[in-house]
């Protein structure tokens, strides 16, 4: 096997192959830095430091240090995380400029690192974290490794290039409205949603607090369950129904989708049900109305986070952006508490009780199968947002799994447990992958 197919193998055959010996961390390296390089005119990377990633697989090579499952293995970080010793641009001209480099990592990046990982560089992003389409004013816009007509989908949008590339094994990202979803959808990726409150924040750049997630992307479901499992170890693993129920969501909200994105749906839970998973149509009632609790409390909150880049820096941000934090600042006090009021009726009247028949929700990830990155994607978010929201408005857990990306990288599927029961998706990620449920790649 070339050294550049090496980052694409699962997880667990490269950390048997590191134990064995057959393979060194300086080998994985190697290959991703190969294919960052293929892929140069995709700006997946804001920032990088080759020679300390180099001095980092020397050591784990020379200690032999692989016993954790992580150990050794490339990874990227999205660039609104800390990082020591690496500047956090957050997507923006200007935001680095205003702080000293930062010296310690954040919460997150300090426990991947724990784990055992190599970080090889911080990824491209929306500005700000503030878009879901992979496009950036400033770096450019983030198209799919080997299909430069496509825009990977954001906001974690460097982060799924550099896994779909090879230059990572894994990508740390963020999810506030969809950022990784949408881009694992697009990219035919694996993608874990961490409920809300699971992963630390501190040392991390916020975009709006009452919906911030953390979380990863990744090639294979069968490795989502070792990683959790070595972020954190603390959690205790939690076993599955031998049928598992999954409802199938269905309702006036999905009119968002593309009639391709729905057939592949019907399919998806056709495949679903032939593993022994005892899937049903399930109506999400009112979903259609998630998107416009969310965007004003994401916008306000927002808002008040940037309030002191403003007016100094008004020029330096993306218009679109610019916008959005004005209708943000006009939202009320008074406004933004009934808002809230709302979205605590919408998860109790909307969200938990479809838990009561199921053990898990499944919906699209992303409402079309491509973004086209020489067409005008303005009226894209809202279409996105619309599957997205329901989800982050009550701060779930999100798998999503991609659907046949061997024939195109857009089709993907969300799959939602309760808040709180992470563990429950990762026994589920393992459960199918055990029962040979195919999704590609």
């Amino acid at each position: 096997m070339s050294r550049e197919k090496i980052t694409s193998l699962p997880l667990k055959e490269l950390h048997r192959r590191l134990l064995d010996g057959d393979l060194t961390a300086t080998d994985l390296l190697e290959a991703g830095l190969a294919a960052a390089r293929e892929f140069a005119s995709t700006p997946m990377f804001l920032w990088r430091d080759d020679a300390a990633a180099r001095q980092i697989a020397r050591q784990f090579d020379e200690q032999r240090d692989f016993a954790r499952p992580l150990a050794g293995l490339p990874v990227s970080v999205k660039d609104l995380f800390d990082l020591a010793g690496a500047p956090t641009t957050c997507g923006s001209p200007f935001y680095a400029s205003t702080r000293p480099m930062p010296r310690v990592d954040s919460g997150y990046v300090a426990r991947w690192r724990r784990a055992g990982v190599n970080f090889v560089g911080k990824t491209h992003l929306n500005e700000f974290a503030y878009g879901i389409t992979g496009e950036n004013r400033w770096f450019g816009n983030c198209t799919i490794p080997g299909y430069p007509d496509r825009l990977t989908g954001g906001s974690s949008s460097g982060a799924a290039a550099s896994v779909l590339s090879g230059a990572a094994c894994l990508a740390l990202g963020t999810d506030t409205g969809g950022s990784l979803r949408a881009p694992a959808a697009l990219c035919g990726l694996v993608s874990f949603r961490q409920s809300l409150g699971f992963a630390e924040w501190e040392g991390s750049f916020p975009l709006a607090h009452s919906f911030d997630t953390a979380g990863w992307l990744q090639r294979h479901l069968g490795d989502v369950a070792m990683v959790a499992h070595a972020l954190h170890p603390e959690i205790a693993p939690q076993p599955l129904r031998e049928a598992p129920r999954i409802g199938l969501l269905d309702g006036p909200w999905m009119a968002a989708c593309a009639p391709e994105v729905l057939s592949a749906l019907r399919d998806f839970g056709a495949a679903l049900a032939e593993t022994g998973a005892l899937v049903e149509s399930t109506v999400a009632p009112g979903w259609e109305g998630a998107r416009d609790l969310f965007v004003p409390i994401q916008a306000s909150e927002a808002a008040g986070i940037h309030a002191p880049f403003l007016p100094a820096h008004a020029n330096q941000y993306d218009p679109a952006i610019l916008e959005r934090l004005k209708m943000g600042a006009a939202v009320s006090p008074q406004r933004y508490a009934e808002l809230q009021a709302a979205r605590t009726k919408f998860v109790e009247q909307n969200v938990l009780p479809l838990f009561a028949h199921a053990d898990f929700l499944v919906a699209p990830a992303s409402a079309m199968p491509k973004l086209a990155a020489d067409e005008d994607q303005s009226a894209t978010r809202s279409r996105l947002l619309t599957l997205t929201t329901p989800a982050s408005l009550a701060g779930l857990p999100v798998l999503t799994i991609p659907w046949k990306p061997e024939r195109s990288p857009g089709f993907g599927f969300q799959i939602l447990a309760p808040r709180g029961h992470d563990a429950r998706l990762w026994a589920l990620a393992e459960w199918l992958s055990e029962h040979r449920f195919a999704t590609g790649r």
